[in-house]
């Protein structure tokens, strides 16, 4: 081969390099996690690998899958609307609630034009079905509860301008679900529409957004590099996906960094200090990422109401 057909070959070898490192390098911009080991139960990606909760990393024989850092951003509190129709409720009212509160709640919704017939206090099919529609017409969250949000909506709202803490209405259908309430920093375990157990959580600012999410992915080991430091967590539980990047956002263990320290005091979750450390996981104390695995399982939903 002459020194020029060996020069050209060396060149073309080196642009095949470049090439496989900018393919490598397209799959994110940043590394939130990566699972190490096999995972349990997992959904497969796009190019038939399989990506990790929170923008995560999965280290399979095919090589490493990185998804992106899905941010955050702090948001900001306001004034509640006041109330401004002549009858109020302070309660949370669904199917089934009876009473003068439901009476008021019928008289707004007929005045407002999604209720026919008149007021009678019972919160029956006809009094949800215009709920649902009086929520959908105004971009709130469509489940048929009148709480604080979609009273406040209406102007009827007289009860506490706080965060409400969940309650078992707030429980998904499935037999074993989870409720998330980041205003409260709180979340809970449900059996049958009962909460059987609460517990403090650190999240993002600003999602995940209320919404019923089914779990679809469960991963037990996982390291990061979040914090521009390597970490390791444990007990993914995967349930939605963040709203900025797509990233996968779960329940998981606080990570500990290589020397065994914790990312942050674990006396400091669920205070209002650290919310907002995370960017779109829910990060539990240990024992509680444990019971979270073990309570829910592919399919089980996860009721996010703040």
């Amino acid at each position: 081969m002459s020194r020029s057909y060996r020069f050209l070959a060396l060149a073309l070898a080196a642009l095949l390099v470049l090439v496989g490192v900018a393919k490598v390098l397209d799959g994110g911009e940043s590394t939130d996690a990566s699972v190490t080991g096999v995972p349990s139960a997992t959904e497969p990606a796009g190019d038939g690998t399989t990506a990790a909760p929170g923008g995560d990393t999965v280290a399979l024989a095919e090589g490493l899958v990185t998804d992106e850092v899905d941010g955050d951003m702090e948001t900001t509190s306001t004034t509640a609307p006041p109330q401004t129709a002549a009858c109020s409720i302070t309660t949370v009212l669904k199917l089934g609630s009876t009473g003068d509160e439901v009476a008021c709640l019928e008289q707004q919704l007929a005045g407002d034009g999604y209720l026919a017939t008149a007021a009678d206090g019972t919160f029956d099919d006809t009094t949800d079905t215009a709920v649902r529609a009086y929520q959908t017409a105004l971009s709130l969250e469509v489940d048929g509860i009148v709480g604080r949000q979609t009273a406040q909506a209406m102007g009827i709202w007289a009860g506490p301008l706080g965060p409400m803490p969940a309650t078992d209405a707030d429980c998904p259908s499935t037999s074993h679900g989870a409720i998330v309430d980041r205003a409260n920093q709180r979340a809970a375990l449900c059996e049958n529409g009962h909460i059987t157990y609460e517990f403090p959580m650190t999240s993002a600012w600003s999602q995940p957004d209320p919404g019923t999410y089914p779990v679809y992915a469960k991963d037990l080991h996982a390291s990061s590099n979040l914090t521009g430091q390597y970490s390791e967590m444990t007990h993914f539980v995967a349930f939605t996906r963040g709203k900025y990047k797509g990233a996968r956002i779960a329940f998981h263990s606080v990570p500990t960094y290589s020397n065994g320290e914790y990312v942050q005091p674990l006396e400091s979750v669920g205070t209002a200090a650290y919310h907002g450390e995370s960017s779109g996981c829910i990060r539990v104390l240990p024992d509680d990422a444990v019971k979270i695995w073990d309570w829910l399982s592919i399919g089980d939903e996860v009721h996010v109401i703040s």
